[in-house]
């Protein structure tokens, strides 16, 4: 455990921050966090800081150096120089590398001279053989050469090529590498974005193999990369929620673990500089992109179900301590009564008018934009008329889903209510005739109901790859057209059309 320096929230200057684990500092794109990183380095001892700023070019040769001049010019280059100056460092990186283990080698021969011999158990290992260590293990495809005051790598043929070749991922990675295994012992290593030009996979054994070869020195990582921030899973998180480059303040928060919202999520909120929509769906689902194209100032984060929506927005809005965002939900209507969609929408979380995301695209203004496009208006009919032989045929069972539904949702409510055990008993007794009145309440529209009415109690998501083939579409070819309008000149108009089925979400500051 150890005290460092930080910059005090809030406040100028800096206070004492105790650390016993390693750091990881997050925050969107211009909330200060290089600068954040710099102050760290100057307002503490034995700090090495590694920029984001680098410049990858190696010459042909490394020149020789004494080891204490090149260790010397090696730490002049990145000490206490501002965050936005580009570290050109590589060359003097791979100097001291070779010159570390050239010094290496004198005291070996120095002690075999003294003493006569020396067994090879005994002979301590250069920064550059662990170099390789940690190279093979995070490249094993890519065998390393640093021999002969060259660089160089071998391909899949066996064949070798100089350093300069190497992909700018290589060359990163053997940058990083080195840096931070010539550090000096119980360092301060500051490593902001860790993640620029690695592959996740090689990103995530990279840092992990550096921190067990490194345990002596705390790692502080300043990053935007989520991913990377939850993937370490033994740090402290620090969230840079603002910067006032005037008087060069921060306004930062230690994040606890609470139970309220995963990590990897709630950094999500905390890094979005807009209020956040929950949505059902997956990452690059239907759901996402499409709101994301209606919703544009609004950040949409896919939550899988609709549970998961509610409680996500549930935990947000009763911990606003936690977080400065405004949150909301957005859900399919999914067979759902009246007075569920309004208990639902007083806590913030909204239904769109159709049964599921994919009717959006067979609501009937949509499918007169996709005909009209193609030239084939006289095709509107036909896709109507086919939508209501669909539904025709499977009402009964859709009507047996919705009513299983509904009563499965209605008493998972009745009953999560009961407390005690005169509850349970009056729970008991009203049940019956409770299901029996929501039952009747609930009719399915006919096939000859408007489409609008249909779609709102029809979850078919195959229904669009049906109907496209009318117009000599495929795949993914209609949904495509329509996401498509977005991004020209009919966008107000789709958006118009859109309206009548998404929900307006008003902002309010909480």
């Amino acid at each position: 455990m150890i005290q460092i320096k930080i910059p005090d929230s809030k406040n100028n200057g800096t206070i004492s921050y105790e650390l016993n684990e390693n750091l990881v500092i997050v925050g969107s794109n211009g909330s200060g966090k290089s600068r954040f990183g710099s102050t760290i380095e100057q307002s503490n001892e034995k700090t090495k800081r590694i920029s984001a700023q680098r410049y990858l070019q190696m010459e042909e040769i490394v020149q020789l150096q004494s080891y204490e001049n090149a260790k010397t010019t090696l730490s002049k280059s990145y000490k206490n120089q501002a965050p936005i100056i580009p570290q050109n460092d590589f060359q003097q990186v791979l100097i001291s590398l070779f010159a570390q283990e050239s010094s290496r080698n004198e005291n070996v021969v120095a002690d075999v001279l003294k003493i006569g011999s020396i067994s090879k158990e005994k002979i301590p290992s250069s920064t550059k053989e662990n170099v390789l260590d940690v190279w093979n293990f995070v490249f094993p495809q890519r065998p390393l050469r640093l021999e002969k005051e060259k660089v160089s790598a071998i391909n899949k043929k066996g064949q070798s090529f100089s350093g300069n070749q190497m992909s700018d991922g290589e060359k990163v990675g053997l940058y990083l590498i080195a840096q931070v295994l010539l550090a000096e012992e119980n360092s301060i290593l500051i490593i902001d974005e860790p993640e620029l030009h690695l592959h996740k996979a090689l990103m995530v054994r990279l840092w992990n193999k550096l921190e067990n070869f490194r345990n002596d020195c705390i790692f502080i990582y300043i990053t935007h990369d989520l991913d990377f921030a939850v993937g370490k899973l033994s740090s402290k998180i620090i969230w840079i929620k603002d910067y006032d480059l005037d008087n060069n303040i921060w306004e930062w928060k230690e994040l606890e673990d609470n139970k309220i919202i995963p990590h990897d999520l709630f950094l999500q909120v905390l890094g979005s500089r807009k209020p956040i929509i929950f949505s059902e769906g997956t990452k690059g689902s239907l759901d996402q992109k499409l709101y994301q194209a209606f919703y544009e100032g609004f950040t949409i984060i896919p939550r899988e179900s609709c549970d998961k929506v509610i409680e996500s927005v549930k935990g947000l809005r009763e911990n606003i301590h936690l977080h400065d965002k405004e949150v909301f939900g957005l859900i399919d209507l999914d067979f759902k009564s009246q007075e569920h969609i309004d208990s639902l929408k007083s806590k913030y979380i909204y239904a769109i008018n159709v049964n599921i995301i994919e009717n959006i695209f067979l609501v009937p203004e949509i499918i007169v934009m996709v005909c009209d496009y193609l030239g084939k208006q006289g095709s509107y009919e036909q896709i109507i008329n086919r939508i209501r032989s669909t539904y025709k045929l499977q009402r009964d069972r859709i009507e047996f889903s919705a009513k299983k539904s509904r009563i499965h949702r209605f008493l998972g409510e009745r009953f999560g209510s009961v407390k005690n055990k005169e509850e349970l008993e009056k729970f008991n007794n009203e049940i019956i005739d409770d299901i029996k009145k929501f039952d009747v309440d609930f009719k399915l529209p006919d096939e000859n109901s408007e489409i609008e009415e249909i779609l709102k109690f029809y979850p078919h998501k195959g229904l669009v790859k049906l109907i496209q083939v009318k117009l000599g579409l495929k795949g993914t070819e209609y949904n495509d057209l329509v996401f498509s309008f977005f991004a020209n000149k009919k966008c107000s108009e789709v958006k118009k059309v859109l309206s009548k089925y998404l929900p307006e979400i008003t902002i309010n500051k909480l």
